[in-house]
C-alpha cells in the first residue's frame, strides 16, 4: 500500500536527484565555458613558448574537446618534429585537423629528401603538387613500375591548367623517357580552350610540330570570339583537329548569334571530316539554344534528334518550346514520346494532365492532377490548386530516440562542432560536422539533423537530411527560423512573411554568414550594391551577415521588386534571382502567357528552378505558420504578358 509517507520521500528523492542533475550540468556548463576562455587565450601563444610550458598548457585543457587544435597549431609551427606529428596524424587521421598539418609536413619531408616517410604518410589526395612529389620519390625508389608513374604523369599533365612547379621535374623524366604525342598535346589544347586556363594555349603552341601550330592559333582566337568561325577562310582544311574547333566554336556562337551559327553550320554541314558524335553534339546544343530563345527554328533541331541524346535538360526544351506556342497537342505527344525513366517524373506528369485539360479531356486530366496532388512539390501544389484541393505537406518525421541524440553527442566531432558554435567560429564548426557526415552511417546522419535543430543550427539539419535524401520531414527541412524578426520586416515593408522565409531558404538555408561567388552575403544574399541603393549610404559588408539588418535589406527590396512588378509576385521572384531587367526581356510583349506555362519558359534555369522553388517554399511556410492562404490558387488564372485587347 502506498502511504503518504511513502509519496513524500519519493517526492523529495525525485526531487533531490533533478536538483543534483541540474546542478552537475550547471557545473559542467561553467567549466566548458572557463576552458573556452583558456583555449581562446593559449591558441594565439601555444606556438611560440618553450615546450615546457606548452605541454603544461596542454595538459590543463586535458580532455577539452578543442584541445587537440592546440596540438595542431604547435605542431604546424615545428614540422620538423616528424614522430610527434606522425602520431598526431594517426590518431586524427581523416577530420579536418588532418590536412591542415599533413600538407605541410609532407612538403617538408619532400624538402629533406624523406622519400620513405613521405610515402607512408602520404594517402593519396587530389592534390596535384603533392601527387607529383610521390611519383617523384615513387620513381626515385622504383617503388612502382615507369609504365604506371608515366601514365599518372600523363593524367596529371593532360589537364586545361597550369600545374605546380613540384610537377616540372616529373614531366622533365616523362618526356625525356618517351615522345610527347600530339594527340597528347591536343587533348590539352582542348580542354585549355573550353574551360581551362587560355594563357596557357600559346605554350602548348610550341609543342606543337610546326605544321599544327597554327591549330592552337585557332583554339585561342575562337575561345576569345566564336564568331571567327564564321570567316570564310578561318578553316584551311589541313588537320582532322579543326572540326573539333569548329564544333567548340558553333556550340558557343549559337548562344551569342543563332543567325550567324546556323549560316556557319549551312556551310560545313556536309563535311565527310565532321564526325557523327560532333554533327550531334552541335545539333543538341543548336536545339537547347534555339528553344530557349524561344525561335520557331528549333522545332527542326528538336524533333531530327535520335532518342537516345534525350535526357532531363533536351526534355525540358522540347516541351517548353511546345508550351510556348500554346501547341497543347503537341506538348502532349511530346511528353508521351519521352524515354519512359522520363515520363514517371512529377513535372512530366503535370504537363500531360494540363494539355489534356485544354484539350477538353478534363476527367483525365483531373485523374492525373488528382494523382500528384498530394505531393510536397511546386508541380503538386499547382495540380491541388487546379482541381480544387487542398495543399498537402506529406509531413513524415524521421524517427530519431533520445538515447541516440545522447549518444550523439559524445561523439568527438560533435563535441569540437559544439565548442565551435559557442566561440561563433562557424566555419570550424561545419568542417566539423562534415567530418561527422562523412563518417556517419545513414541512421547517424538523420540523428545529427535532430540534433542540429534542437541547437538551432538549421543549415545543418536542412542539408544533413538532404545527404541521405529524406526530404519528409518538413520541420526540420523548413524550420521557423529568425521567425520573429522575418515577420517585423515583413510588416515594416509590407510583404508576407512566408514569402521572405521561402527567399531565405532558398537562399541561404539560413546561413546566417552565407557567402555567394558573386558577392551576395547573409541569411537573403544581398549584394552590397543593393544594400547600398536601398539604404542610399555605404553600407559595411560585416553589416550584411547581422541576421536583422540583412533581413531588413532583403525585404525591403522584395517589397521594392514586388511594386515595380505590379504586385505580381511571380516576376518579382525572378526578379530577386535574375534582376528586374533581365526579367522584363522575358515577357511577351504582344500575348499573354499562363503563368504556368511562362515559368516553364524562363531561359534561365537557374532562375526557372529558383521561382518554383521558391513558390513551393511559401506555401509550406503559410501552412506551418498556420496562415489560410493557398499561394498556387491565384497562379491558375494568372496570365503573364501583354493582353491585347
Amino acid at each position: 500500500m502506498i502511504t503518504f509517507r511513502s509519496l513524500f520521500i519519493a517526492t523529495v528523492v525525485a526531487s533531490t536527484v533533478a536538483s543534483c542533475a541540474f546542478t552537475a550540468r550547471a557545473a559542467e556548463q561553467d567549466k566548458l565555458q572557463q576552458q573556452r576562455a583558456r583555449f581562446v587565450a593559449l591558441e594565439h601563444s601555444i606556438d611560440s613558448v618553450s615546450r615546457k610550458q606548452a605541454e603544461s598548457w596542454l595538459a590543463e585543457l586535458e580532455g577539452y574537446p578543442l584541445q587537440p587544435y592546440l596540438r595542431l597549431k604547435r605542431l604546424q609551427r615545428f614540422l620538423n618534429a616528424h614522430d610527434a606529428i606522425e602520431t598526431f596524424l594517426t590518431e586524427y587521421q581523416g577530420t579536418p585537423m588532418d590536412w591542415p598539418l599533413r600538407k605541410p609536413w609532407l612538403l617538408r619531408l619532400a624538402e629533406q629528401q624523406q622519400a620513405e616517410r613521405f610515402l607512408a604518410n602520404f594517402p593519396g589526395s587530389s592534390d596535384a603538387e603533392l601527387k607529383c612529389l610521390a611519383l617523384r620519390f615513387q620513381l626515385k625508389t622504383k617503388a612502382l613500375p615507369e609504365a604506371e608513374i608515366w601514365q599518372q604523369t600523363e593524367e596529371i599533365w593532360t589537364e586545361g591548367k597550369s600545374q605546380p612547379r613540384a610537377c616540372d621535374p616529373l614531366f622533365t623524366a616523362w618526356r625525356d623517357s618517351e615522345p610527347l604525342q600530339s594527340e597528347t598535346v591536343h587533348r590539352r589544347l582542348q580542354l585549355a580552350a573550353e574551360g581551362g586556363q587560355a594563357q596557357l594555349i600559346p605554350y602548348l603552341k610550341t609543342l606543337l610540330p610546326a605544321n599544327e601550330q597554327y591549330l592552337a592559333d585557332l583554339w585561342l582566337q575562337t575561345r576569345r570570339n566564336p564568331a571567327v568561325v564564321g570567316r570564310a577562310k578561318f578553316f584551311p582544311g589541313k588537320h582532322i583537329i579543326e572540326r573539333d574547333v569548329l564544333a567548340y566554336g558553333l556550340k558557343r556562337l549559337v548562344w551569342r548569334s543563332p543567325d550567324q551559327a546556323l549560316a556557319t553550320w549551312q556551310r560545313h554541314v556536309n563535311d565527310p571530316y565532321f564526325t557523327k558524335a560532333q554533327r550531334l553534339d552541335v545539333q543538341r546544343q543548336f536545339a537547347i539554344a534555339l528553344a530557349s530563345k524561344g525561335d520557331s527554328r528549333a522545332d527542326n533541331w528538336l524533333t531530327t534528334l535520335p532518342a537516345e541524346l534525350f535526357d532531363a535538360n533536351l526534355a525540358q526544351w522540347q516541351v517548353a518550346h511546345a508550351l510556348r506556342e500554346l501547341d497543347w497537342p503537341k506538348v502532349q505527344k511530346v511528353v508521351e514520346q519521352l524515354p519512359a525513366e522520363l515520363q514517371g517524373d512529377i513535372n512530366w506528369r503535370y504537363w500531360r494532365a494540363r494539355a489534356l485539360e485544354e484539350q477538353g479531356e478534363t476527367e483525365l486530366a483531373k485523374t492525373e492532377f488528382t494523382a500528384i496532388a498530394g505531393q510536397r512539390h511546386y508541380y503538386g501544389f499547382m495540380a491541388a490548386a487546379r482541381i480544387g484541393l487542398p495543399p498537402s505537406l506529406a509531413h513524415n518525421p524521421v524517427k530519431v530516440t533520445e538515447e541516440e541524440i545522447a549518444q550523439l553527442q559524445q561523439h568527438p566531432a560533435v563535441q569540437r562542432a559544439q565548442q565551435f558554435l559557442a566561440l561563433g567560429r562557424l566555419t570550424e564548426a561545419r568542417r566539423e560536422w562534415n567530418h561527422l557526415q562523412d563518417t556517419s552511417d545513414e541512421q547517424q546522419k538523420i540523428t545529427s539533423a535532430k540534433l542540429a535543430s534542437q541547437l538551432q543550427w538549421y543549415e545543418r539539419a536542412i542539408f544533413s537530411l538532404a545527404d541521405v535524401g529524406y526530404w519528409d520531414d518538413v520541420e526540420l527541412r523548413f524550420p521557423l527560423a529568425y521567425q520573429q524578426e522575418m515577420q517585423l520586416s515583413a510588416d515594416k515593408f509590407n510583404i508576407d512573411s512566408g514569402w521572405s522565409m521561402a527567399i531565405a531558404r532558398r537562399e541561404s538555408s539560413f546561413m546566417a554568414d552565407a557567402y555567394s561567388p558573386a558577392g551576395a552575403r547573409g541569411l537573403m544574399q544581398i549584394m552590397p550594391g543593393t544594400a547600398n541603393d536601398i539604404a542610399k549610404k555605404q553600407v559595411q559588408i560585416r553589416q550584411l551577415y547581422n541576421p536583422v539588418t540583412n533581413i531588413d535589406y532583403g525585404t525591403d527590396y522584395l517589397n521594392y521588386l514586388k511594386q515595380r512588378n505590379d504586385g505580381n509576385l511571380l516576376k518579382a521572384t525572378a526578379a530577386y534571382n535574375a534582376g528586374y531587367r533581365r526579367v522584363m526581356q522575358w515577357i511577351p510583349q504582344d500575348y499573354a502567357l499562363p503563368a504556368d506555362v511562362w515559368v516553364e519558359t524562363i531561359p534561365y534555369r537557374e532562375t526557372r528552378e529558383y521561382v518554383k522553388a521558391v513558390m513551393a517554399y511559401y506555401q509550406i511556410y503559410n501552412i506551418r505558420m498556420n496562415v489560410a492562404q493557398d499561394v498556387f490558387k491565384p497562379l491558375v488564372a494568372m496570365k503573364i504578358g501583354v493582353i491585347v485587347e
